[in-house]
């Protein structure tokens, strides 16, 4: 008689999310970790596109990258703080809220979706 694997199906909600609080961090969950690799990611670079209200999440390991921030592994799941990237930007997150995480293979980078998430009103901070 021949052993047959038993691969069991995924659960609905195991897609790549991200969660960002209201403290600036950015944490991946253990599908995205699983999916990009992100289990051996030092360090990530913020980028965000204005016009599409997306942030895009390039990982690296120099650390001496400019813009470079040290990401932290707990357990299962991968994150960074960067609260000075929420008021750069004037994103506000008054409660922990989940994104799905995509990948954009032309500029290697992790995609995080946030056109629901509210713009502080006001003036943004000058370049310096």
């Amino acid at each position: 008689m021949a052993f047959e694997r038993f691969v069991p199906p995924q659960a609905a909600g195991t897609s790549p999310r991200a969660t960002i609080r209201p403290s600036g961090l950015i944490s991946f969950d253990a599908a995205s970790v699983a999916a990009f690799g992100l289990d051996s990611a030092k360090f990530a670079i913020l980028f965000f596109d204005k016009t599409r209200k997306i942030i895009g999440v390039k990982i690296s390991n120099k650390a001496g990258e400019e813009g470079s921030l040290q990401m932290s592994r707990r357990r299962r799941s991968v994150s960074l703080k960067s609260p000075q990237f929420f008021h750069q930007y004037g994103l506000t997150v008054d409660e922990s809220q989940r994104f799905e995480v995509t990948r954009e293979r032309a500029e290697n980078m992790l995609l995080i979706n946030v056109k629901d998430v509210k713009r502080r009103r006001g003036r943004r901070p000058k370049k310096a």
